[in-house]
């Protein structure tokens, strides 16, 4: 088993349930990996925040698609994996982050996911989102670029 937590961000589990797409099946193979613990052996100990299930309801009823958004979240939940919470703490890093940030056109969601990563100590989220690159203090790894046997 590695210590290293890596942070999964929201587009690996959309991607994953999701239709066809460039991303669909490293994400799902992350997933998958994660449901068999063949992530946490291999590459690191998945974790996620409480912004994560909001996130994915929230595109879903955005859409009118209710059902689908609370089944991807009762599915992305029953894999057991870490949850943080957002609180006090991680608003006001996130206002910091903002202030830091706010030419880089970064979407506030991510402020919180960056925010609950510095507050518990993890340096890597695994994300299609490109935009995590630009900030400092996370380093983000492409879904495509992790490969281990399932073992």
């Amino acid at each position: 088993m590695k210590d290293e937590p890596l942070f999964i961000d929201t587009n690996i589990v959309m991607y994953a349930a999701g239709k066809e797409h460039p991303y669909k099946n490293a994400c799902a193979r992350i997933i998958s990996g994660i449901a068999d613990g063949s992530f946490r052996r291999n590459i690191g100990a998945p974790i996620t925040d409480t912004e994560v299930f909001q996130e994915i309801l929230y595109r879903y009823a955005l859409v009118g698609r209710w059902e689908s958004g609370i089944l991807i979240c009762k599915r992305f939940l029953e894999l057991g994996l870490e949850i943080l919470s957002v609180d006090s703490n991680e608003v006001e890093k996130m206002v910091a982050l903002a202030e830091a940030y706010k030419e880089k056109g970064i979407p506030p969601r991510d402020l919180v996911h960056v925010s609950v990563m510095i507050n518990h100590g993890i340096k890597k989220i695994v994300s299609v989102d490109s935009h995590f690159d630009l900030i400092n203090e996370v380093t983000r790894v492409n879904p495509e670029d992790l490969h281990w046997k399932n073992q």
